[in-house]
């Protein structure tokens, strides 16, 4: 007589030998129609990216093409985020990353959590942007390809313009309103809509900057100085100092045992305890996000095992609302649910092998989320598109990367998705 054995999360031994074998003939999660596209096949390497918005995806994976490690993709999603989706991802965005070194077999956290600046702008407190530099510190360890090479995609972006996205269109829909005490912001943003093309010169001048003298030009050089007066121009207060002295966390990861790998999380102050949460079984509480919340994730995977993911926030849509003239920088907001981000990486320091990437957004519970989804996915063995579907972005967006079998062992059971719920994209590298 056979015995039907019980998940602790309602699903039988049958549901998982489904979703095995789904895993296997579909490894992306593609409709019927689309599954041929799939370049994931046996003995295949695998590459891929995943973010909330769809360009910076596309950027990434063009990063992967060139030659870059997932670090340099996610450096350059980055950057790219900070133009296509400054409602969550702007430079003034607090965060926290996490990369997997294939070559170590090591995994560092890079936390850059939310520090109020000196003075409030136009009675509204904001963030000490220290993205910038933790990105460049992230780039110097673990990075492959040139500096410059990681933020010309961001740069030619914003100078040359973009169709707005859906997930910007969404959040401008959803928080265009909040801007109209900016004059700078409106500007930018006040005639954006799905499809139109949105140049933004300040900006790229920004990223222009940093690309050729480096990320501590934004810190400590001649562009630090310039962004501090461009600050008080709009009644705030960033003196140079506290740029430099707005200094990201690199540490350990916190991390759990999973059989012979590690569940690494973002360490205090991010919310790596949230995300722990998550992956001991408890669902986030809250319905369906309709924005960004203020929230993004962004993942990135390579052929040779590396992974690195990040969650960024601007403590709410738009962040202060406030761009800063001349710089085309949306600041962020240091409420205390801006520090409510971690990424989550599973990998196994014996042998470097990578099995799980993803970080979400929508909104502070998205890293509960995403530990949720890693649970379902690599310890309860079920198919990432079929988790990210049928939990339909409950408390947060997830976008995630997984490789159940390892990358090395068994590339073709690899998948990336972004949650259908939402409005990013995942992509398979070539």
């Amino acid at each position: 007589m056979s015995v039907l054995l019980l998940s602790g999360c309602g699903f039988s031994e049958t549901d998982r030998a489904r979703d095995r074998a789904e895993n296997a003939e579909n490894p992306a999660g593609l409709t019927q129609n689309k599954r041929t596209f799939s370049p994931t096949t046996k003995g295949s390497s695998f590459a891929a990216t995943t973010a909330e918005e769809s360009r910076a995806a596309e950027v990434g994976r063009e990063i992967l093409e060139a030659g870059g490690n997932a670090t340099d993709a996610a450096v350059a999603m980055y950057f790219a985020l900070s133009v296509t989706l400054p409602s969550a991802a702007s430079l003034g965005a607090s965060g926290a990353c996490i990369v997997h070194n294939d070559k170590t077999k090591k995994a560092e956290a890079f936390v850059f959590p939310p520090i109020a600046a000196p003075g409030a702008v136009k009675g509204t407190p904001f963030s000490v942007p220290a993205g910038v530099r933790a990105v460049t510190l992230m780039h110097v360890r673990h990075g492959n390809l040139r500096w410059e090479q990681t933020v010309s995609p961001a740069e030619r972006l914003a100078r040359f313009g973009f169709p707005v996205s859906r997930a910007l269109a969404r959040d401008l829909q959803a928080g265009g309103a909040l801007l109209g005490a900016d004059a700078e912001a409106r500007r930018i943003f006040g005639n954006a809509s799905e499809g139109s093309l949105l140049t933004q010169p300040d900006l790229a001048s920004v990223l222009g900057s940093i690309r050729q003298r480096g990320g501590a030009e934004f810190f400590q050089g001649a562009l630090a100085r310039t962004f501090s007066e461009q600050v008080s121009q709009a009644g705030g207060s960033l003196p140079v100092d506290a740029l430099r002295a707005a200094v990201p966390i690199a540490s350990e990861p916190m991390s759990v045992s999973h059989y012979r790998s590690r569940v690494y999380v973002a360490p205090a102050p991010a919310a790596g305890s949230l995300a722990l949460a998550g992956w001991n079984g408890q669902q986030p509480a809250g319905g369906t996000p309709v924005d960004s919340g203020g929230f993004a994730g962004f993942a990135a995977v390579d052929s040779k095992g590396g992974a690195a993911a990040c969650a960024v926030s601007m403590g709410q849509l738009f962040g202060a609302r406030v761009v800063a003239p001349g710089s085309g920088i949306m600041l962020g907001s240091p409420n205390p649910e801006a520090a409510s981000v971690s990424p989550v990486i599973i990998a196994n320091p014996g042998n470097g092998e990578f099995t799980f990437a993803g970080a979400g957004g929508g909104g502070p519970t998205a890293a509960q989320a995403v530990g949720y989804v890693a649970r379902e996915v690599i310890d309860n063995d079920r198919n990432l598109a079929t988790v990210l579907a049928n939990r339909r972005a409950q408390g947060g967006f997830v976008n995630a990367i997984a490789c159940p079998s390892g990358l090395r062992g068994k590339p073709e059971a690899c998948r990336t998705g972004a949650d259908p719920a939402g409005a990013g994209l995942s992509t398979i590298a070539r």
